[in-house]
């Protein structure tokens, strides 16, 4: 048995199990090949399955960061609200105390012209003709003296009272009420 032997050389049963076993061996290259190819496009299709589930959770990651995105502007808008009502506030009391301070400067435009009225009268030597010769006021004179001690005293309170907090702050209410009191 040196060389190779052909087909033809080889027995019948042999020649048949020899050819069973390379139609064998084609079934199994093909299903190897099948499968081979099987592997590649599983492989492939395992790839882009990695792929999306890296994009997924990558987009996962982007809405979280959206959300919470989303949550601090919220939170800015509520503070911006908060800041938006408290700058009208602080206009209201700024015109508030822009008319206190208007009234203010009027009376003390009126008390300079008063002082000044009367310095005028003093300057001028005019004497009060309700002052007895005693150097003492008459009675009615006194009485009208004591009225307008009283009515500057009252004024005062009534002064103090109405720059009060509480005399600002519940304003609103009194006109409400003035209004429900009109018929």
């Amino acid at each position: 048995m040196g060389a190779f032997m052909s087909d033809t050389d080889i027995p019948g049963r042999v020649q048949a199990e020899l050819t069973r076993l390379r139609a064998e061996r084609q079934v199994f290259t093909a299903e190897q090949d099948r499968l081979k190819a099987k592997l590649a496009d599983t492989e492939h299709e395992l790839r882009e399955a990695t792929a999306v589930a890296s994009n997924e959770g990558e987009s996962a990651e982007m809405n979280q960061k959206l959300s919470s995105q989303q949550e601090e502007l919220d939170v800015s808008k509520a503070r911006l609200h908060a800041l938006e009502a408290e700058v009208l506030l602080a206009h209201q009391q700024r015109d508030s105390l822009r008319a206190e301070l208007k009234t203010c400067r009027e009376e003390r435009d009126k008390l300079r012209l008063a002082l000044l009225d009367a310095e005028l009268v003093v300057s001028a030597g005019v004497v009060d003709a309700d002052i007895l010769p005693g150097g003492e006021p008459s009675a009615d004179r006194q009485r009208l003296l004591n009225a307008e001690r009283l009515a500057a005293e009252m004024a005062r309170e009534l002064d103090a009272t109405r720059r009060t907090v509480s005399w600002r702050v519940t304003a609103p209410l009194r006109v409400v009420r003035k209004k429900m009191d009109r018929p």
